[in-house]
């Protein structure tokens, strides 16, 4: 065989697939995954507020109080305007300088019915504008009152030379009438001021303005402090009936005085146990009898 011939099977050769390289194998193309659209969350709708059972005529009250107001009163009027009943177990308060009252407890309200829950505040010791709040609690749920007291400044107090003209004016008007200390501006001072009261308390309360053994003391009032011989019914004559022609009064109730019978006995208990006494003279004693002796002559 020729050179040229083997050149051409050569050339052949080379150009024939059987010798050209296996090309990699080329993985299909992953189609893009598309971007994922939020999905918006929209919160449910609120449920509408349930329509209250009980309906009140306000919310808070006010009071403007007076000089010597002792006590704020308010009332509350309320509807039952569901169609089933109402029970109100109680009221309760944020102090105990305030009281509410309902017309019975526990208070069954029927459809349709009305009604007034009261409350009273103690203005005593207080000033400025006082809030307390009331608690209604009921088969419907809670609901707050709140109860405004505006309390005007306490006057300054009488100069002392007022205060002595008015001591010598009511002693002149006990001097004409001992009961007159029951009434009038003297009631406060001798009435409203021991009401209730028993022994020690009812003492200073209603008898210790007069008898304090200070330099305030009328001459004319004895010093209790003073030893005498006083038993229990000196004490209890001198308080249920006093002295006529004297400044002592009749405290009892069956003279018109303020003091039940419990409560002068809780003072004659009281001064008996309290205040110095002479002590009883003893019983004078009989010599003793010397046996007679007749001497015979």
């Amino acid at each position: 065989m020729s050179r040229k011939y083997l050149a051409l099977l050569l050339a052949l050769g080379l150009s024939s697939p059987i010798f050209a390289e296996t090309p990699a194998p080329v993985a299909p193309a992953t189609p893009p995954v598309p971007a994922a659209t939020p999905v918006a969350v929209v919160p449910p709708a609120p449920a509408a507020p349930a329509a209250p059972a009980l309906i009140f005529d306000a919310e808070s009250k006010e009071y403007n109080a007076k000089p010597g107001d002792a006590a704020a009163n308010f009332t509350f009027s309320l509807t039952n305007v569901s169609a089933a009943e109402v029970i109100i177990t109680n009221v309760a308060t944020s102090c105990g300088c305030t009281v509410a009252q309902l017309p019975s407890q526990p208070w069954h309200l029927a459809p349709g019915a009305s009604g007034e829950i009261k409350a009273t505040m103690n203005l005593a010791g207080k000033q400025g504008r006082v809030t307390k709040q009331l608690t209604v609690n009921s088969s419907v749920g809670i609901k707050a009152l709140l109860v405004h007291s505006i309390i005007p400044a306490a006057p300054a107090p009488a100069p002392a030379e007022n205060l002595r003209a008015d001591r010598e004016k009511n002693m002149e008007l006990a001097k004409a009438d001992r009961q007159a200390v029951f009434k009038g501006d003297c009631a406060s001072c001798h009435v409203a001021k021991g009401v209730g009261k028993m022994g020690h308390d009812l003492f200073e309360a209603d008898c210790n303005i007069c008898h304090q053994n200070t330099p305030s003391r009328a001459a004319m009032v004895p010093d209790l402090a003073q030893p005498k011989l006083r038993d229990q019914n000196y004490w209890r004559s001198w308080i249920t009936h006093g002295r006529v022609g004297s400044m002592m009064p009749a405290f009892g109730n069956s003279e018109g005085g303020p003091l039940s019978n419990e409560q002068i006995e809780s003072l004659v208990t009281y001064l008996y146990q309290t205040f110095p006494k002479e002590p009883e003279a003893p019983a004078a004693q009989t010599p003793p009898t010397l046996p007679i002796r007749i001497l015979k002559p």
